[in-house]
């Protein structure tokens, strides 16, 4: 297999987990990914956006909808009005706290299927390959 098939094979089965093991019925792929991405202090949107890979319409009508739901609210900066942080609110904190927990129990589950002798390989293989994913996309 070649390592673009590789790869997409990858993402769409991290993908039926989010569907089927994480998501529900509750909330959108992007909300759940938007959840797991803002930190404790918020996240201006613009770095929110390049975050999940939409464009800032897209991640605004997201962001909107989950203010409806009471997952997150929007401030606008302090240093800068013209920028706008969204933050996690209480029910926000709770779900993400949810989903990472979730996340927890599935990657370990996954995690011991692999025989013991190959767990610590396949971790580093994974962490090697996650970091050339980030210097991957930070140069494009």
């Amino acid at each position: 297999m070649e390592c673009g098939e590789l790869i997409k094979q990858y993402l769409l089965s991290l993908l039926t987990v989010f569907r089927k093991k994480i998501r529900g019925k509750k909330y959108t792929l992007p909300q759940i990914l938007i959840l797991a991405t803002i930190p404790d202090k918020g996240m201006d949107m613009t770095s929110l956006s390049e975050k999940i890979g939409v464009d800032n319409s897209t991640a605004t009508r997201l962001i909107d909808g989950m203010v409806r739901l009471n997952l997150v609210i929007k401030r606008k900066s302090h240093l800068d009005k013209r920028i706008t942080i969204v933050l996690l609110t209480e029910k926000g904190e709770q779900t993400s706290e949810e989903i990472e927990n979730k996340l927890d129990i599935i990657g370990e589950e996954i995690f011991n299927q692999i025989p013991m002798e190959h767990q610590d390989d396949i971790k580093e293989a994974l962490l090697s390959f996650h970091w050339t994913l980030l210097k991957y996309n930070n140069s494009v």
